[in-house]
């Protein structure tokens, strides 16, 4: 092999300016690598940190739901115990005398006080006192009253919108036996009065 030699004076052979091409285009490659690496550098880093801040709120959402499964202190699980359970007397109250005549509008369930402020739509106002008297026949109901009722001429057919309140009983099995003993015994003070006569 042949010794290169350097000659200055001489201007660039052919040759030369490939391999002085090559070189850069070497540099520009290495630089777009480092370039590279460090574009998935940052992106490592930020989908570290998001793992992490996914990760302390999955530690936060489990250290709620392990304080609502198990609270330390008998009045929160008291209070949560009413909130699950409270609504459903009333619920059932208003669905067992649903009929498809009637258009619900809107439903407010009040636990702390037992009220259900109920407003709703019918074709007659007949149907919606027929509804209210037999909410209040219920058992389980305390009171209804109804807090307003407007005519609406509307242009396809003409309804009635109603707004009720009703006040049920805590315990409607409490509420079922207690007017099963009071009649027993209004019969029965009335049975030795009919046998006197």
């Amino acid at each position: 092999m042949k010794a290169i030699r350097l000659d200055m004076a001489r201007s660039n052979r052919p040759e030369a300016m490939q391999g002085i091409v090559a070189l850069l285009l070497a540099v520009g490659l290495l630089l777009v690598a480092i370039r590279y690496l460090d574009h998935l550098k940052s992106n490592g880093e930020a989908l570290d940190e998001r793992e992490t801040s996914i990760a302390r709120q999955e530690q936060k959402y489990q250290a709620i739901g392990k304080a609502h499964r198990h609270p330390g202190n008998p009045h929160a699980e008291q209070l949560m115990a009413q909130q699950r359970y409270a609504a459903e007397p009333a619920r059932d109250l208003i669905e067992r005398g649903w009929s498809p005549n009637i258009a619900l509008l809107s439903l407010e369930v009040v636990t702390t006080s037992r009220q259900i402020n109920l407003t709703f739509e019918t074709r007659t106002a007949q149907e919606a006192l027929s509804y209210a008297d037999w909410v209040e026949a219920q058992p389980a109901t305390e009171r209804v009253n109804v807090v307003r009722q407007t005519e609406k001429p509307g242009p396809p057919v003409k309804s009635v919108e109603t707004t009720l309140q009703i006040t049920w009983r805590g315990n409607p099995g409490e509420a079922s036996s207690a007017s099963a003993t009071q009649a027993p015994s209004t019969a029965a003070a009335g049975a030795p009065v009919e046998a006197h006569r």
